[in-house]
């Protein structure tokens, strides 16, 4: 794209926030004024798409490397194979000596995006990008903005979505999308407070006083649902830095649709037991506007990567900008048009010419035929004869199969003796040790591949509550543990009874 005089629109699709960065200035974006100058990024929220790595073979073609990809990405995924998805992916630089390539996958369905930009795309003519959200922190390594030596954790919080990214290298390692956005935030608070609490509230609430307001009955609640957000995100970190080799996070930042929230830090120290910074880097991009969400000057500066740099982003867009007018179907038709216009007009003689040329091509093929018509009979009786052979061959494939078939119910038998039954049965003993723990008394267990129910009694109620809160305290990564009710067989009764339900992640 000619860069001279170009000019860059960043989309928020979620609020439906647009800013433009023309002259140095970022201002909203005025929808009167549409130009084909303008480079329109925007982004996918965490939540709506997937994130995996994938080893491809150094031996594998760059012009094979895409149709290998995405055949992969859909057996390693077990995705839908009537469904088209959106596949997008980037490389992860590797050692001359690593026998694969390192891929990020970023995976969506083309339905997602519609009904996300379907009120966007009316007020913008297209959409050059859309990039997976995690991804807009790594503009801050290409501009110099953070260190490549540093591994980085950015915490960032928004309405619809709040999400987390790791970064070691100037390079996107995990992300994952978090319990709580603004939204459910609201929605816990509200089941707290046992009132209705709207998202409005909430976020006036901490893009105001944040968590040090003055109102102490509604802050215990925050505090409450601020504890249970930082928990998670430990839990996640665990996860992250044993998948990743991680020992050390450098740094770690947190921000949000509606900027850094006063006392947020407090529970990064907590927590993760580490200081907190927001994202307030001097961007070098100058605004009049009261306050712009820090993902608008992130935008700009990948969009400014991607055209002066000429750095590679994964794309999600449905909406790209269109060919100019002669490169498009209904350009070349006018091409050929005008040029046939001015053949008729130079050569009034064309018909009697081109008759005569029809002719003359017309016998010379007549001859040609004599002699490819008997090399056809020749050629039919040999593809005749390789059809049977063919058929005799498919026979044997079919028996061949079959016997493989035989084999491989064999070997999965046994497999599953060997492997499954043990892993059910560490399952179980882990299980049943925290159940000691607890007194709590198993009358009968079913199990259903991963899933577990428990028909469990107790003496005391709390034991059987004490037991699940610290299940999901304690091994929430493994397990997911639900219960219906604790009840008694009649009023008189001492024991107390219940149905546990465990699924294993």
């Amino acid at each position: 794209m000619n860069q001279n005089n170009l000019s860059y629109v960043s989309i928020n699709p979620y609020n439906k926030l647009i800013y433009i960065y023309d002259k140095n200035q970022l201002k909203k974006y005025n929808f009167s004024k549409k130009s084909k100058k303008n480079f329109y990024i925007s982004f996918l929220n965490r939540k709506d798409f997937i994130l995996t790595k994938l080893e491809i073979s150094k031996n594998i073609p760059d012009e094979d490397l895409k149709d290998v990809i995405e055949l992969k990405t859909y057996e390693e995924l077990d995705l839908d194979q009537t469904i088209e998805y959106k596949i997008e992916y980037m490389e992860i630089p590797t050692l001359p000596t690593d026998k694969n390539r390192i891929f990020q996958v970023f995976v969506t369905e083309p339905k997602i995006i519609e009904e996300t930009f379907k009120d966007i795309i009316s007020k913008v003519p297209f959409i050059d990008y859309i990039i997976p959200v995690p991804l807009v922190f790594k503009t801050l390594y290409t501009n110099e903005f953070l260190s490549n030596d540093e591994v980085h954790l950015f915490i960032y919080m928004q309405t619809e979505d709040s999400f987390l990214a790791l970064y070691q290298n100037g390079n996107l390692l995990y992300s994952k999308s978090l319990k709580y956005s603004f939204k459910d935030i609201a929605q816990r608070l509200s089941e707290l407070m046992m009132k209705d609490v709207s998202v409005e509230e909430v976020i006036n609430d901490l893009s105001t006083e944040g968590l040090k307001m003055s109102d102490l009955d509604k802050l215990q609640f925050y505090m409450q649902i601020f504890s249970e957000l930082f928990l998670h995100i430990n839990d996640v970190l665990i996860y992250a830095k044993r998948a990743n080799n991680i020992e050390i996070i450098d740094k770690i930042f947190i921000d949000g649709e509606f900027g850094f929230i006063k006392g947020i830090e407090e529970y990064s120290l907590t927590y993760l037991a580490q200081e907190a910074y927001d994202l307030n880097f001097d961007f070098g991009i100058h605004t009049t506007e009261k306050f712009v969400e820090k993902i608008h000057y992130l935008l700009i500066l990948t969009a400014k990567d991607i055209n002066e740099l000429d750095i590679e982003y994964p794309n999600f867009t449905l909406y790209p900008r269109p060919k100019p007018l002669f490169k498009r179907p209904t350009g070349e038709l006018i091409l050929i048009t005008a040029a046939s216009l001015l053949i008729g007009a130079a050569y009034p003689a064309y018909n009697f010419f081109l008759g005569y040329k029809y002719r003359y091509e017309s016998h010379v093929l007549q001859k040609e035929y004599e002699k490819v018509h008997i090399k056809r009979i020749t050629l039919e009786t040999t593809i005749n004869r390789l059809k049977k052979e063919i058929e005799n061959l498919k026979k044997k494939i079919e028996q061949k199969r079959a016997e493989l078939a035989r084999s491989e119910e064999i070997l999965n038998a046994i497999y599953d003796k060997k492997v499954n039954y043990i892993l059910k049965a560490l399952t179980l003993a882990d299980l049943t040790e925290d159940m000691v723990k607890y007194k709590l008394l198993v009358s009968q267990i079913d199990v259903n591949n991963s899933n577990f129910e428990f028909n469990v009694t107790s003496a005391d109620d709390k034991a059987i509550t004490e037991f699940i809160k610290y299940i999901m305290h304690t091994k929430n990564n493994r397990y997911d543990i639900s219960i219906d009710k604790i009840e008694r067989p009649d009023i008189n009764s001492s024991i107390y009874f219940s149905n546990l339900k465990v699924q294993v992640k």
